[in-house]
């Protein structure tokens, strides 16, 4: 309806989970960079989730347009727990079977696709969609199928994607043996409202459209509408377009993005958030300041083809240079989106981690950062000496955000390895003095609580002139 008007080649917020569109944020890239990190570190099992709408699908749909010649991939969209066995289904996503075949027919059968695979230098990786609605039994089959991997090849690696009832599902005490073969998870969490607009820019050029369609505020409004949810942001920010076009409008402001939302929210059947400001909004004429601000122009966000100097980058160890300048200028959330890209190559993972971690700290994000310095420790090829270091750097995040329990554990583990290393033994027995704020959660958002700033005070002072 409205793409001619805007000069756009199709649809840009179509709800249809579309590789292409997905926005290359820090959030998206980062469960990207796992979910790869995973399948080059043959890792048996990996689970991605988040809430409905946060772009799940749309991440596994490009590790398959990726991956999909180098292995043979099987998605599993539609088992649910009712169902007896989950095998035939998985016979089906890799099309060997469209026949309801006997449980040690079809067991024998995958078994030897298996290994002719195998044969073939070839993995076959099983990802399995609305993971959450299998439930134990069918988790269960798919742990003992994976007990075809031999100690010497790994066969079969298994993805499991889902709503947050499946973390809450693989965290069940009977789900023990399950979770101990887990080596990649992560959780999406929704957009940020930088993000967001981002988010709303980018589809809209990869549409063939202008970026600065829609304004700062728009964007904003959208953000705070949606809370940062893709799926909303997409729901929103194409009624704002089909508005904007019977308006004939130039520009999407925040005042059609709210005549939109008002309209739409009456069914009372979209998650919006924030209604109550809409009528408001709607009803408000047009501020002329909100034309004239000027739409911010992100860096790419993806590997990046050329770096500052103009000159081609042609390596993850430039990439990671570059994030290490745009740190060093204080330019943190650029130097996080390039530690990423950095990231990509398996060599780099600890160091582009570890280095996310540190501007997230610098940023005063402890949780971010905490989760980074995780991450980072997934990476099997480190040596010991470098973990040691992510470890302590973990360790320090956790006591900002008042984990001081897992903070001495921590702590402890690297006491028993490397006893001397920096002040682990003074900060272990501090700590341990403290019972009773070691047991107390605070709120990382706190910005007036002294006791955290001082934490976070402590860590960045720790964190000046780190160049490692």
């Amino acid at each position: 309806m409205y793409e001619l008007f805007y000069s756009l080649k199709t649809k840009p917020f179509a709800l249809l989970p579309a590789s292409s569109f997905l926005y290359p944020g820090s959030e998206h890239q980062a469960a990207y960079s796992l979910l790869e990190y995973g399948l080059l570190s043959q890792a048996p099992f990996m689970v991605l989730t988040g809430d409905p709408g946060m772009g799940k699908t749309s991440l596994l749909q490009k590790l398959i347009a990726e991956h999909g010649t180098k292995h043979k991939i099987g998605l599993v969209t539609n088992a649910r727990y009712d169902v007896e066995h989950l095998l035939p289904w998985i016979l089906l996503s890799l099309g060997l079977s469209v026949k309801r075949l006997d449980p040690i027919e079809a067991y024998h059968l995958f078994s030897e696709y298996l290994i002719q695979e195998s044969k073939q230098h070839r993995r076959v990786i099983l990802i399995v969609d609305e993971a959450q609605n299998l439930g134990a039994e069918l988790l269960e089959e798919l742990r003992l199928l994976s007990n075809l991997n031999d100690g010497t090849t790994l066969k079969l690696q298994i993805i499991l994607s889902g709503q947050p009832d499946l973390h809450t599902l693989l965290q069940r005490i009977d789900m023990t043996q399950f979770a101990q073969r887990i080596v990649v998870d992560y959780h999406l969490k929704p957009l940020s409202e930088i993000d967001t607009g981002n988010c709303i820019r980018h589809r809209i050029q990869v549409a063939g459209g202008d970026p600065s369609l829609f304004t700062n505020k728009a964007c904003a409004l959208v953000h705070c509408l949606s809370r940062g949810n893709p799926r909303l942001i997409n729901q929103i920010s194409d009624m704002a377009l089909t508005y904007g076009y019977a308006e004939q409008a130039k520009v999407i402001t925040s005042k059609l993005v709210a005549q939109a939302a008002l309209d739409r929210s009456k069914g009372g059947i979209l998650p919006l958030s924030a209604k109550e400001e809409l009528d408001g909004l709607a009803a408000a004429p047009l501020d002329a300041s909100e034309l004239d601000d000027p739409i911010p122009r992100a860096r790419p966000a993806m590997p990046i083809e050329e770096s500052a100097s103009g000159l081609p980058i042609d390596s993850p160890e430039e990439v990671y240079a570059q994030g290490m300048v745009l740190k060093d200028e204080g330019r943190l959330k650029e130097a996080v989106d390039m530690f990423h890209s950095a990231a990509r190559d398996k060599s780099m993972w600890l160091k582009a981690y570890k280095q996310i971690g540190l501007c997230y700290m610098k940023m005063r994000e402890p949780q971010a950062a905490t989760h980074a310095f995780r991450t980072a420790l997934n990476d099997q090829a480190a040596l010991p000496k470098d973990l040691i270091e992510v470890r302590y750097y973990l360790a320090r995040s956790l006591e900002s955000i008042g984990e001081t329990h897992e903070a001495c554990e921590v702590y402890r583990r690297i006491s028993q390895s490397t006893p001397t290393f920096r002040d682990v033994a003074d900060r272990l027995k501090k700590l341990r003095q403290t019972p009773k704020q070691a047991n107390t959660r605070r709120d990382p958002t706190r910005g007036n609580d002294s006791w955290f700033n001082g934490v976070i005070g402590n860590f960045q002072r720790l964190l000046t002139g780190s160049q490692k």
